[in-house]
């Protein structure tokens, strides 16, 4: 119940981001308060653990289970703040690399005494801190080599994902995240709440395991050059959900064990696609990527606490507990579903920006006729450069954002050159232009 109410506690600090970024946004000082907070939280709960330690109790156990939570949050949107800088391909590779240095160092801490362990974790706050300053200020370095005219600003590529079936693509998958984490909680907590423990040898077993598994999928996709594709990922995700769920039905010896060591892998390996998805959103979207964050990592902690819950709650009055089992394969069916289906997302899967061999980028010869259609299409109109640009970026499919931030004007000065080149057109829509393009037709007199 204490590791349920700091991961309640953290969702609720994540609802306050919420409202704080849609009524300010993010200044450099709110972003500082988030490095701070996490350092000096997470610390805290470290120097916790020491004195329960050096006092052989569990007086400070519950203060610092909660306040690591809530630490935790400060610590997650900093590397939020890193990812959010980066090329498709290294937010992949970070995040991942994250992931198996984590298991690694968390073998390692296994097998060291428990005040040795603890005098480590006192220190990993402030380690983590520097190494987020140092990877920032090298972003900055490269920022000025790219572009010495001043500091790096994130330029969003497009709003692909506000598309209609992108979006409910994108909505599908959300949903698929939150019945997924309720599966882990109620699956973690079977049959009465209480959370199994792995055994220290199982835990390595499990460790070593995720490691390799994020060093194949790194090779797939970096090395081979393949996109990372939810669906694909998926399968591997639900396949060990149901083994999981088949080894509680099974009553075998052992059975509890084999089950919780398949889960514990389902849950680190849950944070790959979930990381990765919020970062690729935040590169499609208006909304800061902090806030696609609040909604995806914190409802997927929500939906865990609350599977929890349930079981603890209706666990123990249920006559069989295989009617819970039952119930939760049926979720796994759903969820599945949401992202297995043939036409999800439209054409485009889910880290199609991971592949190098993208079908939406135009070859060379392509977009050299591409060019000269434009360019016959502006003379014949009489476009002068600027507006030649915006007609060459809207038979691309960019939005009016991107071409403002492209062209570097506003918005609204986008929206009245593009008004003047309806006029010198003689066309009145967005896809009447686009025909006339396409067509090479001359303005109507």
């Amino acid at each position: 119940m204490i590791t349920v109410g700091a991961n309640i506690a953290r969702v609720a600090v994540i609802a306050v981001l919420v409202f704080l970024v849609y009524k300010a946004g993010f200044s450099r000082a709110t972003r500082g308060v988030f490095v701070w907070s996490g350092f000096l939280l997470m610390t805290a709960s470290s120097l916790l653990y020491l004195l329960d330690l050096f006092f052989d109790s569990t007086q400070f156990e519950a203060l610092r289970v909660v306040v690591g939570g809530v630490g935790l949050v400060g610590g997650e949107i900093l590397w939020i703040f890193f990812f959010e800088r980066l090329r498709p391909g290294e937010v992949f590779f970070y995040a991942a690399g994250g992931l198996a240095l984590s298991c690694v160092l968390s073998l390692l801490m296994g097998y060291l005494d428990d005040v040795v362990a603890g005098m480590i974790n006192l220190f990993v706050p402030a380690l983590s801190v520097f190494a987020y300053w140092q990877a920032m200020s090298e972003l900055d370095r490269r920022d000025r080599l790219n572009d010495p005219r001043g500091p790096y600003v994130v330029n969003k590529e497009d709003c692909l994902y506000e598309e209609k079936d992108l979006l409910k693509g994108v909505l599908q998958v959300a949903a698929a995240f939150f019945l997924y984490a309720l599966l882990l909680g109620m699956a973690l907590g079977y049959p009465d709440g209480r959370l199994r423990e792995l055994s220290q040898a199982v835990r390595s077993i499990h460790q070593v395991l995720v490691v390799l598994i994020i060093a194949v999928v790194v090779w797939f996709v970096l090395v081979r050059g393949r996109a990372f594709k939810l669906s694909g990922y998926w399968l591997f995700q639900n396949a060990l959900m149901m083994a999981s769920i088949c080894f509680l039905m099974s009553g075998w010896d052992g059975s509890e064990e084999s089950s919780t060591f398949l889960l514990a892998n389902a849950v680190t390996c849950f944070y790959i696609p979930l990381v990765v998805f919020i970062c690729f959103i935040g590169r499609h979207v208006h909304w800061p990527t902090t806030l696609v964050y609040a909604a995806l990592y914190g409802g997927s902690l929500l939906c865990m606490a609350v599977g929890r819950l349930i079981v603890y709650a209706v666990g123990p009055t249920l006559d069989h507990s295989l009617w819970l089992l039952i119930v939760m394969a049926l979720v796994v069916l759903v969820e599945a579903t949401l992202i297995l289906r043939p036409h999800f997302m439209g054409d485009h899967p889910v880290g199609f920006e991971l592949d190098r061999m993208a079908e939406c980028a135009p070859s060379e010869p392509q977009a050299a006729r591409e060019e000269d259609t434009v360019g016959a299409f502006a003379a014949n109109c009489g476009l002068n450069e600027t507006e030649s640009a915006i007609v060459a970026l809207i038979a691309q499919g960019r939005s009016r954002s991107f071409i403002a931030e492209e062209l570097n004007y506003s918005e609204n000065t986008i929206r009245n050159y593009t008004r003047t080149v309806y006029r010198k057109a003689g066309v009145h829509s967005k896809q009447e232009l686009l025909d006339k393009v396409l067509d090479g037709s001359r303005p109507r007199s």
